[in-house]
C-alpha cells in the first residue's frame, strides 16, 4: 500500500502535536512540582557529598542532592525536597554531617539563625574536618602548656624576691621632682632679671631725656 503525500503530512503534524503536548506537559509538571522545590547552597567544601546523598531538616530526610557543580572555587549543590509541604525557609543554614556508624554523609539544614530579611537562600556552614579540630587542640595545648609553666614559676621564693625588687628599686620621681624645681627656680630668676633690665633701661632713657631738656 502506498502512501500517499497528504498522507504522510498528516502523521508528521501528528507525531509534531505529540511531541509538543509531551514537552508541553514536562514543562508544566517541572515548573509546578520540581523548580519550586529545587534550592542551591554554596559551600566552599562539599567533603565528599555526593548525587544522591539525602538532604535532611530538624532531622527528618525531606529530599536528596540533585546536581553538584564546580564553579571557579565554589561547589554549587543542588538539592530537591520531594517531602510534600515542606519549604526551606530563607537563611536556614547547610552543613555536612556523618549520619550512623558507617560514616554516611548528608546535608543538615538548620533553621534560620538570623531574622535579616536580606538574607535569601540557604546559608552554608564549611565542614568541620578532623585536621581543623587537630589544630584547634594543639593551640589549646600550648596555651596550656604556658599556664602550666606559668603556675610552676610562681613560688613563695618567687613572690619574696619580686617584692624586694620592688621595693628596692629607686624612686625615680623624686629625682624627677627635683629637676622640675630646679627649672622652675631658674625660670623665676631669669625673669626677675629681666625686669631689672627693663627698670634700668627705663631710668637710661629718662636720663636722656633730662640731659637733651637741659641743652635745649
Amino acid at each position: 500500500m502506498k502512501i500517499t503525500k497528504a498522507r504522510t503530512i498528516e502523521i508528521l503534524i501528528l507525531i509534531s502535536l505529540l511531541f509538543i503536548g509531551v514537552f508541553g506537559a514536562f514543562k508544566i509538571y517541572y515548573h509546578t512540582f520540581v523548580k519550586p522545590n529545587l534550592y542551591t547552597i554554596t559551600f566552599h567544601d562539599i567533603d565528599s557529598i555526593i548525587k544522591g546523598s539525602p538532604v535532611r531538616f530538624m532531622g527528618i530526610i525531606v529530599g536528596h542532592v540533585r546536581n553538584l557543580q564546580r564553579e571557579d572555587d565554589v561547589i554549587l549543590c543542588e538539592i530537591f525536597v520531594t517531602k510534600p509541604n515542606t519549604k526551606i525557609p530563607d537563611g536556614a543554614v547547610a552543613k555536612v554531617e556523618y549520619n550512623g556508624l558507617g560514616g554516611s554523609k548528608s546535608i543538615e539544614i538548620m533553621p534560620p539563625k538570623t531574622e535579616n530579611p536580606d538574607v535569601k537562600g540557604i546559608v552554608a556552614a564549611e565542614a568541620l574536618r578532623i585536621n581543623d579540630m587537630m589544630e584547634a587542640f594543639d593551640d589549646v595545648r600550648e596555651v596550656l602548656a604556658c599556664i602550666k609553666q606559668f603556675v610552676e614559676g610562681i613560688t613563695p621564693q618567687s613572690t619574696l624576691s619580686a617584692a624586694k625588687a620592688i621595693a628596692e628599686a629607686p624612686d625615680f620621681t623624686i629625682e624627677a621632682n627635683k629637676t622640675l624645681d630646679s627649672m622652675a627656680q631658674k625660670q623665676a630668676e631669669t625673669h626677675k632679671k629681666f625686669r631689672k633690665l627693663s627698670k634700668f633701661q627705663k631710668e637710661i632713657e629718662n636720663l636722656i631725656d633730662r640731659i637733651l631738656k637741659i641743652k635745649n
